[in-house]
C-alpha cells in the first residue's frame, strides 16, 4: 500500500514538472510586429490541425454518385439522374 501511495504522488510530481516546463518553453501569447498588442496564438490551435471531417464525409458521400454520372451517356437516362440528384440534395 505504501509502496502505491509513494508512485501515486512520484508520478504527479513527475507530470507537474512536466507541465512547468512545457509552460515555460512554450508561448501562451504571441504579439504582432510592432511587439505591443498582444493576440491569441491561434498558430498552436489544434483547430488548424485537424481536418475539415464535414467536408470530408459529405465528399465521401457524394463523389461515387458524381462519378456515376459522368459514365451515363443517353441522355434521358443522365436527364432523370440528374434530377434525382438534385431532388435527393446529393449535388
Amino acid at each position: 500500500m505504501l509502496r502505491l501511495i509513494v508512485g501515486f504522488i512520484s508520478g504527479a510530481t513527475v507530470c507537474g514538472l512536466l507541465v512547468l516546463g512545457a509552460m515555460t518553453i512554450l508561448p501562451i501569447q504571441a504579439s504582432d510586429d510592432t511587439g505591443d498588442n498582444t493576440t491569441e496564438n491561434i498558430t498552436l490551435s489544434l483547430v488548424n490541425l485537424i481536418p475539415n471531417i464535414e467536408i470530408i464525409y459529405e465528399e465521401s458521400l457524394t463523389l461515387p454518385f458524381a462519378k456515376a454520372e459522368a459514365k451515363i451517356y443517353d441522355e434521358d437516362i443522365a436527364d432523370f439522374y440528374s434530377d434525382l440528384m438534385d431532388r435527393t440534395g446529393l449535388r
